[in-house]
């Protein structure tokens, strides 16, 4: 059940439901256009990532070793390369991407390996490397989303692993060059079956670039100061935080404190946020950055592809019985008591692109099933067609459940409503 909804229907909704707010980046790109292109400072960055970024490990020797040795190569390889450099770096790994697009016996023989796999919705490796060749032939790489690129390192190491001879690695390819630097560490820690996983989440690449984005979206502070801002004196502040104030729970798929600034209450934030003035260890590491106003952590933050980064590590720190680690729940398990705790009946969705992101409405759909609401509802703000579409598309794809929780899942009902009537109404002078 799906239906469009006029401003004034969606005020009247929000007033007579208890109803939660999930935002994704639509949401903070409207305080600074910072937030809208995450690569056009990336050289600058990239330096405070190299002169100012704090890296600590606290688990068993070898952990430790491993993780510092890594990171430290990739670090020193990449202390003195050119901007032009550091840009390449993407466009080879886009290169990367359409040479295995392009090899249909390779993408066979993964399949047939089993080194790439399709989750129960559909989504598999390959459609995430397929997005990559896309956007980065039609746009360009900088339009390829930052959740996408660590996916490739993914590929890279399984290539490897199932020593094919009907492919062969592109030459002089400055991505796969800092994906072997970033393997330097002959320690092994995880079992044979594991071994591309653990090529990946202990590349000393993958580190740097944890840190090049959660840097990159910090924004020299503006992610935790208001007052930083460049947007805000085009904005309605105080409709905004009326706005806010109407929901009774406030969800973020963002690492910022916009939201908190804006109205001063707990905001939960799903995929991590950044937390000031405080060292926190997540799966034994600490990722911090020294900055002029004091410390930041961005510890916790998820950055990266479904598969790895959005799936195993987040299970692997759950799980993890290092006294130091910061203590963490399950995705699900979190949405689905926030929902049961506030009696949520419908979420609002704002500035979320569903792409990489199809475990939000999957458990979403779980939490008000587990919760037993009789007549749950999403609101989706799209800002183009497209992304209605898309929407629509996924909605119907993810519900893959047992027949019982399919066939509540279907009846959920489903309102869209155009961001630029939300803007217009509560956002924009």
């Amino acid at each position: 059940m799906s239906e469009e909804i006029k401003i004034l229907n969606f005020e009247e909704h929000l007033d007579n439901h208890n109803t939660a707010f999930l935002c994704g980046n639509g949401f903070s790109m409207n305080f600074d256009s910072d937030f809208r292109n995450i690569y056009q400072n990336l050289y600058i960055y990239h330096k405070k990532v190299i002169y100012n970024s704090s890296y600590k490990v606290k688990a068993n020797e070898n952990f430790r070793h491993k993780c510092i040795e890594n990171f430290k190569s990739v670090k020193q390889f990449l202390r003195n390369i050119s901007e032009d450099g550091l840009y390449k770096i993407f466009e080879d790994a886009f290169i990367f991407a359409k040479t295995i697009k392009e090899n249909k016996r390779l993408v066979e023989e993964l399949w047939e390996k089993k080194k790439i796999k399709s989750l129960v919705f559909g989504l598999s490796e390959i459609d995430i490397l397929n997005q990559i060749c896309e956007i980065g032939e039609n746009k360009g790489i900088t339009y390829v989303s930052i959740e996408h690129w660590t996916i490739l390192i993914h590929f890279y190491f399984a290539i490897k692993e199932i020593n094919t001879k009907h492919y062969q690695f592109p030459n002089n390819n400055s991505f796969i060059t800092v994906l072997n630097v970033g393997n330097k560490s002959p320690i092994t820690l995880l079992p044979e079956q594991d071994q591309v996983l653990e090529k990946v989440i202990f590349n000393g690449f993958t580190t740097y670039y944890r840190f090049l984005f959660s840097t990159a979206i910090f924004s020299n502070g503006k992610a935790v100061e208001f007052s930083k801002l460049s947007n805000i004196d085009n904005l309605e502040i105080n409709k905004i935080k009326s706005f806010l104030n109407k929901y009774n729970l406030l969800l973020s798929l963002n690492y910022d404190k916009i939201v908190e600034n804006l109205v001063n209450e707990r905001v939960v934030h799903l995929h991590g946020e950044f937390v000031e003035n405080k060292i926190e260890y997540v799966y034994s590491q600490s990722l911090g950055l020294d900055y002029d106003e004091g410390y930041v952590s961005f510890s916790d933050i998820l950055i990266g592809d479904y598969f790895t980064f959005k799936t195993i590590l987040p299970i692997i720190n759950v799980n993890s019985r290092n006294i130091f680690n910061k203590k963490a729940t399950y995705f699900s398990k979190n949405i689905e008591t926030l929902i049961q705790e506030y009696s949520i009946n419908c979420v609002v969705i704002f500035g979320m692109n569903i792409e990489n992101d199809q475990h939000v409405i999957r458990n979403l759909m779980l939490a008000f099933f587990n919760a037993k609401q009789q007549n749950p509802q999403l609101i989706y703000c799209y800002y183009t067609p497209e992304e209605k579409k898309e929407f629509e598309e996924q909605f119907k794809a993810v519900i893959t459940f047992s027949e019982e929780v399919s066939e509540y899942a279907k009846n959920i009902k489903v309102s869209y409503i155009k961001t630029q009537d939300v803007l217009k109404q509560y956002f924009l002078k």
